[in-house]
């Protein structure tokens, strides 16, 4: 996930320059402001939610969750907040309120699907709740958003990456079961439009070209869009990480939650160890990763009853 964010940062600088490793993000004349290989918020965000999960024993507590948003706020990485999650979050900071998200003011931001991939790992391990899982999706979201597109969208990120992970599909099927468990919105149309590329794509039929595509889907900068485009990347080019996330980092407005959830959808399948050494020796703050992600497995593993700690004896 954090690759696939970090590689897309920059995606804003030239419109049509093509992103091909991680890329300083620059300013109007060309002064560096953000160093390459750096994740935006979306992963940050996620961090926050794993350190909430791991402290509330597997489970989402929208209060420490939120209170770990605001310090995001606070920081020096505010700047890649998307307008909703700002103003929800300079809200919360005042009231202390975390599940008061505010409605979107024009089309719906992919930020809280991009953010909830550690709930979709939580509930990786042991016998899937659904309604729990669609619980903590609910909780997460609504820390800043309260359009039900949101709630939707980051809702069929998370089910795709649990059924990801649990390799109870094929990666070309997995579209279509996501269809079948979300409801019907713009979220689901844009997917239906992913769904009936991937049948023609099996069937040997002629497919659009990448604009025509892009336009069918919607923009990536909403939530549907960039749902749909992680998902159609992840089924096309599940076996190819570095070919999958730098489409993502190369796939319009929305490109950095496009390229955090492609890069979580392929790391997922293929595992850690196929992930290519140079896009992790050059993510900064990998180090943070590392040390989140055995806490957050540890803590799925407990949850579902597989692990249990030891102590030994004095």
């Amino acid at each position: 996930m954090a690759i696939g964010d970090a590689l897309a940062m920059p995606a804003g600088n030239v419109p049509s320059h093509v992103i091909s490793d991680y890329e300083p993000l620059l300013d109007e004349t060309g002064n560096v402001l953000v160093q390459p290989g750096q994740f935006t918020s979306h992963t940050e965000l996620a961090l926050c939610l794993i350190e909430a999960i791991v402290s509330s024993q597997g489970f989402v507590d929208p209060d420490a969750a939120g209170y770990r948003f605001v310090q995001v706020l606070i920081s020096e990485n505010d700047h890649f907040l998307d307008p909703t999650t700002r103003s929800a979050l300079e809200r919360a900071s005042a009231t202390a309120d975390y599940q008061d998200g505010l409605p979107s003011a024009a089309a719906v931001e992919p930020g809280p699907a991009a953010r909830v991939a550690p709930i979709a790992l939580t509930h990786s391990l042991g016998r899937l709740n659904t309604e729990l899982l669609v619980r903590e999706v609910m909780r997460a979201t609504l820390i800043t958003h309260a359009d039900p597109l949101a709630v939707n969208g980051a809702l069929a990120f998370a089910y795709a990456l649990n059924l990801v992970i649990r390799r109870q599909l094929p990666p070309e099927m997995i579209v279509a079961e996501v269809l079948a468990f979300i409801d019907e919105d713009a979220v689901a149309r844009s997917l239906r439009v992913v769904d009936d590329m991937l049948r023609r794509r099996a069937s040997g039929l002629p497919l659009p070209d990448d604009d025509a595509l892009l336009e069918r889907i919607g923009d990536t900068a909403t939530i549907e869009g960039a749902v749909a485009m992680s998902l159609y990347l992840f089924s096309t080019h599940h076996g190819d990480f570095s070919r999958a996330v730098l489409a993502a980092a190369n796939s319009g407005a929305g490109a950095s939650a496009v390229g955090a959830m492609t890069g979580a959808l392929c790391g997922g399948w293929i595992g850690a160890r196929e992930i290519p050494i140079p896009l992790v020796d050059g993510l900064e703050g990998r180090m943070y990763i590392l040390m989140a992600a055995p806490a957050l497995y540890r803590t799925a593993q407990r949850r579902a009853g597989l692990f249990l700690q030891l102590h030994q004896r004095p």
